[in-house]
């Protein structure tokens, strides 16, 4: 690889003791048949891998590629987040297609500052660090959004983002590493982080806590703007990529409502994701979010009111009864957290993943195991290959 070293041979060797590729594969094509039908027979397991796991590991990363060169290079972008999705591919074991030939997908990768920096949020680049924005909107400038408008959707980041996507596509056209190419390239700006991440994001978290009580018609009012906005700069992606303006399917994640209590949630921030769901989805469209913290107790009226069909965890979580609340029809993506696999040896990492299986199998068919939340840079790769093992091991279902 150009970039990117692959992982020691200590790591190389355990991985191949433990998976052979054809084999996985074959499970892993089985096992999406079977759920298609609704008949899956064991569980399956993903892992958060994204650009940072590499580019902030100077084990892997040997041509010292820092974020910004990384957010401000389509070429660079492109063939860092395609020696990525083979480093995966090759390496990081899952229930996903690995091994020579085993298709890429790429998008323009922005980590979580697009949106702020999209609404005006200086974009910083710190060193040995993920790119991030800083809070901008004081009790000076409070009305500083409103007054501007929504911005235009093609504008600030997500202008460099519609430029990486078009130039993707013809990248990707005569790329190929290992017989791996490119089959996939998807525009950003699709997704949200959501409206009350987003006002968090560019006032501050304590400000925006603080404003609640002091200024609560504010911040309604600053949340609907985010929230029309949102809409707004989703509709244009995909008129310009050519897909009606409600999709039957949509992603979106609001990490930061986890700060709130049930109530606060249900008054403050769900009529706007109701706004959002009902703006997006199709009528009988389904809703997939992603949630870190402790959230949980968030989770049943956002079933019923966002006909949300699948939950991507974070931690803690208590994963059965989780299962039991919402039922058998709903997607749910959890497991060991991160902290519990970095200070946890494989014995015991294996024992927790059956913990869970075993916690989870009388209520649903639909867990995915995961690690809680994002697998980040310096991990052992060997803490997931535990973890895969497992999920093989003990995660076939009975017989029905």
């Amino acid at each position: 690889m150009k970039y990117f070293n692959p992982p020691d041979g200590e790591y190389l060797a355990a991985l191949s003791a433990a998976l052979d590729y054809e084999k996985h594969n074959a499970l892993v094509r089985e096992l999406e048949a079977k759920t298609a039908a609704g008949k899956p027979d064991r569980m399956r397991m993903h892992a958060g891998f994204n650009s940072r796991f590499l580019l902030l590991d100077k084990r892997y990363n040997k041509a010292g590629v820092t974020y910004k060169e990384f957010t401000c290079d389509s070429r660079l972008m492109f063939e860092v987040l395609a020696e990525f999705g083979y480093f995966c591919n090759m390496y990081a074991p899952y229930f996903h297609i690995m091994g020579s030939g085993s298709p890429l997908s790429v998008y323009p990768d922005f980590q979580n500052f697009a949106e702020a920096q999209w609404m005006g949020a200086e974009l910083v680049f710190p060193e040995n660090d993920v790119p991030y924005t800083r809070p901008f909107i004081t009790e000076d400038n409070k009305n500083i959004l409103f007054d501007r408008g929504i911005p235009e959707p093609f504008s600030g980041i997500y202008a460099a983002g519609w430029e990486h996507y078009e130039k993707f596509k013809e990248y990707a056209k005569d790329y190929e590493i290992d017989g791996c190419r490119v089959t996939d390239v998807w525009p950003a700006g699709l997704t949200s982080d959501g409206p009350f991440t987003l006002a968090c994001e560019l006032l501050g978290t304590t400000e925006v806590c603080v404003l609640i009580y002091e200024e609560p018609e504010y911040i309604g009012r600053l949340l609907d703007f985010l929230a029309v906005a949102i809409i707004a700069r989703v509709k244009a992606f995909r008129k310009a990529w050519g897909v009606p303006q409600k999709l039957d399917g949509w992603f979106m994640a609001d990490d930061s409502i986890a700060l709130l209590s049930t109530d606060m949630y249900e008054q403050l921030v769900l009529p706007r994701h109701k706004r959002m769901v009902d703006e997006l989805l199709t009528e009988n469209g389904a809703l997939d979010i992603h949630l870190c913290g402790d959230a949980t107790r968030h989770y049943p009226v956002i079933q019923k009111q966002l006909r949300c069909r699948s939950f991507d965890t974070g931690f803690p979580v208590k994963h059965g009864e989780l299962c039991k609340t919402l039922g058998p029809e709903t997607t749910i993506m959890g497991g060991p957290s991160v902290a519990f696999l970095q200070s946890h040896n494989e014995a015991e990492i294996e024992a927790e993943v059956r913990r869970i299986i075993e916690e989870v199998k009388p209520y649903t068919r639909r867990f995915v195991m995961r690690e809680g939340n994002n697998v980040p840079p310096g991990m052992d790769l060997k803490k997931i290959l535990a973890m895969y093992c497992a999920t093989v091991k003990y995660g076939k279902y009975e017989e029905v």
